[in-house]
């Protein structure tokens, strides 16, 4: 799946919840970043992870203050790597990104 497919799937609610671990969120999030910077990025993610768990039948899924946290780790790794072109680059310099602890551990 693409960057475009993934953001398009999520923001049309066609994304599929089995779809959509740990490294999507953190791929959607990225690609947020990139696009639209860290404040928008934020306010999107939070209206819209909000509504993905409504419609998967799980809106109690949803944290606030983690989505929060993590938009702010991904955004420092992301600007102390000089923004990173891919996400899979971004990744590759940042592999702890990939354990979901990561961010409960700092909060």
């Amino acid at each position: 799946m693409t960057d475009d497919e993934l953001v398009g799937g999520f923001e049309t609610g066609l994304l599929a919840p089995e779809r959509f671990g740990h490294r999507e969120h953190l791929r959607l999030a990225w690609c947020y970043l990139t696009r639209f910077g860290r404040d928008d990025t934020e306010r999107k993610l939070l209206a819209g992870l909000r509504a993905f768990a409504a419609r998967a039948g799980k809106p109690d899924k949803f944290d606030a203050a983690l989505t929060s946290a993590w938009v702010g780790v991904l955004a420092d790794a992301s600007a102390q790597l000089g923004y990173p072109a891919t996400f899979d680059t971004l990744i590759a310099a940042r592999p702890d990104l990939l354990d979901s602890a990561t961010v409960r551990a700092r909060r």
